[in-house]
């Protein structure tokens, strides 16, 4: 009985050490390998069911069954950003193409299955605090994820070799490396994340980092939301636009149902791509579609180009129209919103006794932050979306660097620096007083002017009335005088 009283009293104290954060509940290393099988086993299901679904729906399909797993293999390695090697065939040579859809697919599922297994290491007590060897915890399971994912993606690059293409195994691990390693962190960050209620205090992702970091990363958090919703909107109104280019393009391919949904899905994943090729331009900056060809907001020059439905927004040859320019106003508003947020949390973070030097470096060093930041995840996003297949004439896809570094040194610095000179400089105070004072000015001009003119009208009122009294005391006296010279000295007197 005492044995049986102490081991519950040992259980009740471990339901409570477990109810307050105090343990976790697996080992590190097994919860970030679980969870790299699962994002992986997940990455391999979105690829290889709508390959099956095609090749099962084809009555022309001659791949069969094991070409078309194979074939979806090839695509996961492209999605984590690999590239596969044409030995036969037409095209032969690399193909290095990014699909950014997938990609950003396979960034969610392995950030999603990190956070859920760093969540079930309860790395926050429940006071809010981070429980002891939390952080020690947290990097072996990120680290076992890693390990795991990037040799089950080389082994699954190692599987996928057909006679006509086969991935490249190097690139593969290095990229689901890369892969690995952003999800894993964004999945850690998240699982660090909770609302707060109860006494508990609020714990929020960007409050983690040191001032004034935490509001250049929401500043450029913004920016780049601008900056990609732009795009996208740019994008959409030209397939709006060529619609029927697109429409023809789709039509000449003679996919089917099925395969016109597999053509769709294939297109969304690209979607992301073109959209960035697409903020290169309005940018400022120009795209390659092959050998001979340019796109830039001065006009297209295309020659042979991928058969994509999705690439039938590409303008015609020619001289494109002036306003086509204007379209360089939205990168600039939009990096000019994340300057005017970072401007405001820069305002609000200032205490009262601080003094002038530190509060002006932890200024700059901001707004020099912000802009580098800008300027290198654009640049290297731009870096992502090169590529080509083959070493035919579609070797060079993508953005050409070299036309967007000047550009994108003048949409980022100017506009960032035009904020500040408003929002943190005497010059904002300075022009309202200075509206405020010629707005007062103005209206004591037209109290002054107003008051004159009602003084103006008493006194020309007056003027009237005393006319009129004097007109009516003549009037009177003249009725006397008509009295008095027709009385008869034998009247009596008027009362």
């Amino acid at each position: 009985m005492a044995g049986n009283g102490g081991g519950g009293g040992r259980a009740r104290e471990d339901r409570a050490r477990t109810d307050r954060g105090d343990v976790r509940l697996d080992s590190p290393v097994l919860a970030g390998a679980l969870a790299a099988l699962s994002a992986l086993a997940t990455g391999l299901a979105i690829t290889v069911v709508p390959a099956l679904v095609a090749q099962l729906s084809s009555a022309q399909g001659s791949l069969g069954v094991l070409g078309a797993i194979l074939l979806a293999l090839d695509a996961l390695v492209l999605g984590h950003g690999g590239s596969l090697l044409l030995q036969a065939g037409s095209v032969t040579g690399s193909i290095a193409v990014m699909p950014f859809g997938l990609t950003i697919v396979l960034l969610v599922v392995v950030a999603l299955a990190a956070r859920r297994a760093v969540r079930r290491l309860r790395p926050i007590s429940a006071d809010g605090a981070l429980r002891a060897r939390a952080l020690r915890d947290g990097g072996m399971c990120l680290g076992a994820l890693v390990v795991v994912y990037t040799v089950g993606l080389g082994v699954l690059a190692a599987i996928a070799r057909s006679t006509l293409v086969h991935a490249v195994v190097p690139s593969a691990v290095v990229s689901g490396a890369l892969v690995s390693v952003v999800g894993g962190i964004a999945g850690a960050l998240l699982a660090l994340r909770r609302r707060g209620g109860g006494g508990v205090p609020e714990v929020r992702i960007l409050s983690l980092l040191p001032a004034p970091y935490g509001s250049v990363a929401r500043a450029v958090l913004l920016a780049l939301a601008g900056l990609a919703a732009s795009a996208a909107l740019v994008c959409t109104a030209m397939i709006a636009v060529r619609f029927g280019a697109v429409a023809s393009l789709h039509e000449s391919l003679h996919a089917g149902f099925w395969g016109s949904v597999v053509l769709l899905l294939l297109q969304l994943a690209l979607f992301p791509l073109i959209v960035v090729w697409v903020l290169v331009v309005i940018f400022g900056g120009s795209v390659t579609l092959g050998a001979g060809s340019v796109i830039s907001l001065a006009g297209a020059e295309t020659t042979v180009m991928p058969a994509l439905p999705l690439l039938g927004i590409v303008p015609d040859p020619g001289t494109a129209p002036w306003w086509t320019r204007l379209l360089l106003v939205l990168p600039v508003i939009a990096v000019a919103l994340g300057a005017i947020r970072l401007c405001r949390d820069l305002v609000g973070e200032e205490t009262d006794g601080a003094s002038a030097e530190p509060v002006l470096r932890e200024r700059v060093i901001a707004l020099v932050a912000y802009a580098v930041a800008l300027l290198l995840l654009v640049l290297l996003v731009a870096g992502l979306a090169t590529g080509g297949i083959g070493d035919g004439s579609l070797e060079a896809l993508g953005p050409r660097i070299g036309s967007l570094l000047l550009p994108l040194l003048g949409i980022v610095v100017v506009p960032t620096a035009a904020v500040a000179a408003v929002c943190l400089t005497p010059a904002l105070p300075w022009a309202r007083a200075r509206w405020a004072g010629l707005r007062g000015r103005v209206e004591a001009a037209e109290s002054r002017e107003n008051g004159s003119e009602s003084s103006h009208e008493h006194r020309a009122e007056g003027s009237r009335g005393s006319s009129r009294a004097d007109r009516a005391d003549d009037e009177s006296a003249g009725v006397r005088d008509a009295d008095a010279a027709v009385r008869t000295p034998s009247d009596p007197p008027s009362s």
